[in-house]
């Protein structure tokens, strides 16, 4: 069991990462995390799943190209939980595909998703986002896709 003063510095830490993603704040974000890793693996049968971004350098390429694609993303905290290593986030997504996204054409939809969000803790420091969510349900609302 963690104890309350290092699970509010964690608490904090996730907020104030949620916050910057959900302002266009790359370097914010980055900043959240000791030593930056950031994992999005959509839950469905893809040939690139999971995307693994193992370096800070890599985690602001990611986050550049998601924000540059849905430069209105809001990441709503639906409920927070925390564990011996991990702050869980049971949350929403929501933006507009403005622009490309990798091999993903700007469509001008609008996407709101429920994901899941682990990000791993050592000690106090914030090391690790994985991200999962469903990406069939990401294409459809996306017009990319009709399953």
């Amino acid at each position: 069991m963690i104890d309350a003063t290092l699970r509010a510095h964690r608490e904090a830490l996730v907020r104030e990462h949620i916050h910057c993603e959900s302002h266009q704040d790359v370097e914010g974000a980055v900043a959240t995390f000791a030593s930056a890793s950031y994992d999005v693996v959509p839950l469905a049968a893809t040939p690139d799943a999971p995307m693994t971004h193992p370096t800070a350098a890599d985690v602001r390429e990611h986050l550049g190209g998601l924000l540059g694609a849905f430069p209105d993303l809001e990441l709503i905290i639906v409920r927070l939980h925390h564990a011996d290593e991990a702050v869980i986030v049971e949350g929403r997504m929501k933006g507009t595909h403005l622009k490309d996204w990798g091999d993903l054409p700007a469509t001008g939809h609008t996407m709101d998703m429920r994901a899941a969000i682990f990000y791993r803790f050592e000690g106090a420091d914030m090391v690790n986002e994985t991200v999962y969510f469903d990406m069939a349900t990401m294409l459809r609302q996306l017009g990319i896709t009709t399953l």
